[in-house]
């Protein structure tokens, strides 16, 4: 079993693992694709699917497809001991360790050992979304961080003539509009009006791919699970699934 991963710039993967927040451990699964996962958070209120092919590594190799069983929070540990100007390797050590190595100013190499996660897989949500819009990634993290001053749930409108969010509580509340003509959408494809609810502290977290995009694709429909799409490095991309609020 040989897998070997290099890429150029670490802080492509310090990014991609710390907006992975929402999960304790994963799987990680490597073929001659690329490396994958796909989990859900402890809840199961979210999910997370991202893909980063082979052609994003500066050299990459995998003889067959291998499970990486990960702590999360050992490895978010490690990568934020990248330089600037690092370069990462990463392969095994038998079967049971992964060998980080920061090359830089000095040769740096970190062991984890793998866990044995089992081999749960979960399909991809096939989601009809009434709601397509494309916007800057700031703009999103912007609108989240209002409203987390104000409750726990933001609500999202999309209208013909742009997208809302709203939090409201006992003493103050916050609206936040958008215009489908404003600087900071690239896409706006609403094919009808919904709203729907979601958690705030869950959106926090997702909001946190800033760091490893500049873009989001909201896609939603009325009381339906929320899409946050967020493309990155050669062709890979990020995506986070959401239940809605349920409201009685």
């Amino acid at each position: 079993m040989a897998l070997k991963m290099v890429l150029a710039d670490a802080k492509i993967w310090k990014n991609i693992i710390e907006s992975l927040t929402l999960l304790d451990e994963a799987n990680f699964i490597a073929s001659d694709r690329g490396i994958e996962l796909r989990a859900m958070d402890p809840s199961r209120v979210a999910m997370v699917d991202f893909f980063l092919p082979a052609s994003a590594f500066e050299e990459y190799e995998c003889s067959e497809v291998t499970r990486l069983g990960i702590n999360l929070d050992e490895m978010t540990q490690i990568m934020r001991r990248a330089g600037t100007s690092d370069e990462l390797l990463m392969e095994l050590e038998g079967t049971t360790k992964l060998v980080m190595t920061f090359k830089g100013q000095n040769v740096r190499s970190f062991g984890i050992s793998l866990l044995d996660l089992g081999e749960s897989e979960y399909p991809a949500p096939t989601i009809d979304s009434k709601v397509k819009i494309k916007l800057t990634a700031d703009a999103l993290q912007q609108a989240v961080k209002d409203a987390e001053i104000i409750g726990d749930h933001i609500r999202i409108v999309a209208e013909d003539h742009g997208i809302t969010l709203s939090a409201s509580s006992e003493t103050k509340d916050v609206k936040i509009t958008i215009e489908k003509d404003s600087d900071v959408i690239a896409e706006f494809n609403v094919r009808e009006e919904s709203s729907a609810m979601y958690s705030l502290s869950y959106l926090s977290e997702m909001t946190k791919a800033i760091k490893a995009s500049e873009l989001v694709m909201i896609a939603f429909s009325a009381s339906m699970p929320i899409q946050l799409e967020f493309p990155i490095v050669a062709g890979g991309k990020l995506t986070y699934y959401l239940a809605p609020r349920i409201e009685t």
